[in-house]
């Protein structure tokens, strides 16, 4: 019975080593640093998404995001203290969420930047949801 069972341990134990070094292993260039036309093809979607930028975000879109962690802070803490009631939190939340999309989706649309009359607009949102946390609390 004990040797079965550390055979069956060690087994794992191996396999699961064998698989982790499998998931970790690195891709490897080519030993000269140069790339010729054959290396990668232009077609393959795997070797063109690894050369995107990554989407640099604007200090509006910052802004946003810090005014709505503020108040998703403040509902927890609400909530924490029983001030609010559960539907209360769940509109809450939704709204937050409903700001928060459209605030990522304008940054996405212009390159990471929010334009001024859609930052305006969400100023005011996030002015009105957190009236509504007082207002509901």
């Amino acid at each position: 019975m004990r040797s079965t069972l550390k055979t069956i341990t060690f087994a794992t134990i191996a396999l699961s080593l064998a698989v982790g070094g499998a998931f970790a292993a690195v891709r490897h260039e080519p030993p000269s640093g140069r790339v010729s036309a054959h290396d990668h093809d232009s077609t393959d979607p795997q070797a063109s998404s690894q050369y995107m930028p990554a989407l640099l975000y604007k200090p509006r879109l910052n802004q946003v995001l810090i005014r709505l962690r503020s108040a998703d802070e403040k509902i927890q803490q609400e909530e924490a203290m029983h001030r609010l009631s559960a539907s209360a939190v769940r509109k809450l939340e939704s709204e937050t969420g409903s700001i928060h999309n459209q605030a990522m989706t304008a940054a996405n649309s212009h390159a990471g930047a929010i334009p001024n009359t859609t930052y305006k607009r969400l100023k005011s949102d996030i002015r009105k949801l957190d009236q509504d946390i007082v207002r509901l609390s």
